[in-house]
């Protein structure tokens, strides 16, 4: 199966390839990527901010969020990579980060886990956020060196 797995993630990054999208690494940029635990420690190891949405089909605001992040994801390309994990196929991820609620978005910087934001709130809050670390003001007021 993971042999299945990975000719069809190879075909997808092909084709992703092959539309001008621009990637990092094996990542897309400007897009929502799925992931898995097999790309998730690799995804959130990229150099610049990785937003990672946790999220459950059942789930009707992650439903409700997914739109925002793809929006999110265009605007911030080339400043923030976005991936987004099914919880209820990879549920070791969320207890890793002890997420006990979706929509739930784990923030890092350079791989390192800044914190999460929980919920179904819109796209101000990142925006904020972004333009906090980028500027490096959530360092110096969070003391993050």
């Amino acid at each position: 199966m993971d042999d299945e797995l990975e000719r069809i993630r190879k075909e997808k990054l092909t084709k992703l390839m092959n539309d001008d999208v621009p990637v990092v690494g094996t990542f897309p940029i400007a897009e929502l990527t799925e992931l898995d635990e097999q790309t998730f420690e690799g995804f959130v190891g990229q150099s610049g901010i990785v937003v990672i949405d946790l999220w459950a089909a059942w789930c009707a605001p992650c439903r409700t969020m997914e739109p925002i992040m793809k929006q999110l994801a265009k605007e911030w390309s080339g400043q923030v990579l976005f991936g987004k994990l099914n919880i209820d196929q990879y549920p070791r991820i969320a207890m890793k980060y002890q997420v006990s609620s979706i929509p739930n978005f784990l923030v890092f910087q350079d791989g390192k886990y800044l914190g999460n934001v929980v919920g179904a709130v819109g796209k101000k809050p990142f925006d904020k956020l972004f333009k906090q670390i980028v500027s490096g003001e959530l360092n110096k007021r969070e003391g993050y060196t």
